[in-house]
């Protein structure tokens, strides 16, 4: 188990953390160098997320003497996810869970090092973690085969990986999902939400989702489905790409982020998500739609045909091919658009608002759902 260390700093109401609170916790966990660096000195650059305070802390090179510890690392403090996890949360990680899953991660070489967790003394917690000398993924990206390469072995080593956490069986995760959006069905009030911004979206809210989602459910099932932790926000934001330069021996270039969401699933959920977001970018003020071309079909059997190859060096199965894995992904491409589909729909009763541009994005994930369910001959 992680371990939590309690650190006598407080986290002021706006999140933001000063260079002596920051030194402070950063010193607790490298005890070597860090403890005399002046803190007015550090470089911190502020990065407010969701709900989440993150920085990077870099302290000052020191040209007479090799570095033993980190100059830069990244440091997280976590805040309050509610809404759209809360329906999720006997299902998602708590603090300590998703710490030791990053420790776990990163101690296979694929994921950040944590160097330590910690709690403040007004109950928040957080991490210091490796820095990543690395980019997010982009939809251009994924149409370079040695990329979709090193992306489709990251998700099958963290599918099949060893932790010590609790597997819970995954029709808790459907019957909490479907539920949800059983009741956002027909809603009133996201009708009128879409109708105050011009945007149509009655026809999606009336769609039963839930019905399909158990169909697609039933055929994975049908079909001996592979289970694994899936990470469901798979968002390219969450998918980094280290410098060649920085790479250390037994290090590699996709690195999975973000573990808030972290759970037992058909590991088709993720494949499939992956190929999905491709054509989403969620936190550009512009657009939500990247405007790229969706992924190919010789593209997703080269990703398939990789993440088989390592799924079966992982786990020692010998049943796994990029035909089944591809199968899996197709049907998961709609249940990780049902995510994402009960996650704005959740926003927009929490917040009693949405913009234009959700709404097209919102539109696209309907029709991908639609037209993915009758190219597979599930529809009635």
């Amino acid at each position: 188990m992680a371990t939590c260390v309690q650190i006598p700093v407080t986290i002021p109401a706006d999140g933001t953390l000063s260079n002596a609170t920051l030194h402070s916790i950063i010193a607790t966990f490298l005890p070597q160098e860090w403890p005399s660096v002046d803190p007015s000195t550090l470089i911190v650059t502020h990065h407010t997320g969701y709900a989440n305070t993150n920085c990077v802390v870099e302290r000052p090179s020191t040209r007479t003497t090799t570095a033993v510890e980190p100059r830069k690392v990244f440091v997280k403090v976590n805040g309050e996810l509610d809404g759209e996890i809360a329906v999720f949360k006997h299902l998602a990680p708590d603090k300590i869970q998703e710490a030791q899953l990053c420790q776990e991660y990163g101690r296979t070489g694929r994921g950040p090092r944590m160097y330590g967790f910690f709690q403040t003394q007004d109950g928040a917690y957080g991490r210091v973690d490796e820095f990543l000398e690395a980019r997010n993924l982009t939809a251009r990206d994924v149409e370079d085969e040695s990329v979709r390469e090193d992306v489709a072995r990251a998700q099958a080593a963290f599918h099949a990986m060893k932790t010590t956490r609790e597997r819970r069986p995954v029709e808790e995760y459907y019957a909490a999902l479907t539920g949800a959006l059983e009741r956002y069905r027909g809603m009133d009030k996201l009708k009128k939400l879409g109708g105050g911004v011009g945007v149509n979206i009655d026809d999606i809210i009336d769609y039963n989702f839930v019905s399909r989602i158990r169909r697609i459910t039933s055929r994975l099932d049908a079909i001996g489905a592979k289970k694994g932790w899936c990470i469901h926000d798979v968002q390219y934001m969450n998918t980094m790409l280290r410098a060649s330069s920085s790479l250390l021996p037994g290090q590699h270039r996709a690195v999975l982020i973000d573990y808030e969401f972290v759970f037992c699933n058909y590991r088709g959920v993720d494949i499939g998500g992956h190929f999905l977001h491709k054509l989403f970018r969620w936190f550009d003020d512009d657009s939500k739609l990247t405007r790229a071309r969706p992924y190919a079909e010789d593209e997703k059997r080269h990703y398939c045909g990789v993440y088989a190859a390592q799924w079966r060096e992982e786990t020692g199965e010998d049943d796994d091919e990029g035909s089944k894995v591809l199968e899996e992904a197709e049907l998961g491409y709609m249940l990780a658009i049902a995510f994402e589909v009960h996650n704005m729909y959740n926003f927009m009763v929490e917040e009693g608002e949405e913009d234009e541009k959700e709404l097209e994005a919102l539109r696209v994930l309907f029709a991908e759902f639609v037209r993915q369910y009758e190219g597979l001959g599930l529809e009635e």
